[in-house]
């Protein structure tokens, strides 16, 4: 994979959002390579101008995803808590889409968990269905009744 590379007008940008002289940056430096306590504040103001070059960025610059992490977002194991918290803190952009999505289907689900509930109660509660029950009540009703005197009911 090749390095990404930056658009210089978006780095001096970035650094003054982030509240950092361009004088005080090396120009071989981009947001993931300076050794700086500075350079996330740096990453975050680059990320909210061109996200796409943020996220080539956090990949090739970034630490290595250990080979379990890998297979997890492959599919090939499931995930993990400890997989996930790696995940956060190698890929935090990745990690955030991600939380993002599962929270979207669980929603979807949960929307659709109800709309099947709300078919099945409109089934179980349709008006012939509930003159049927009705019906079946009033027979039982009668034949308790015929059963406490003593009476026989012919059918």
């Amino acid at each position: 994979m090749s390095e990404p590379s930056f658009d210089l007008g978006q780095l001096i940008r970035a650094a003054d959002l982030a509240g950092i002289p361009s004088s005080a940056i090396p120009s071989d430096a981009n947001p993931w390579t300076w050794k700086d306590p500075r350079a996330h504040s740096w990453q975050l103001a680059f990320r909210s101008l061109n996200p796409a070059a943020a996220e080539e960025a956090e990949v090739s610059f970034g630490p290595p995803l250990s080979l379990a992490l890998q297979a997890a977002l492959e599919g090939v194991q499931p995930m993990t808590n400890d997989l996930d918290y790696e995940l956060s803190l190698k890929r935090p952009h990745q990690h955030a889409q991600q939380r993002e999505q599962q929270i979207k289907d669980a929603l979807e689900r949960m929307q659709q968990n109800l709309e099947d509930e709300r078919a099945a109660n409109a089934n179980r509660n349709s008006p012939e269905l509930m003159a049927m029950r009705k019906s079946e009540s009033r027979q039982a009703a009668i034949h308790t009744q015929f059963a406490q005197y003593g009476a026989e009911i012919l059918d």
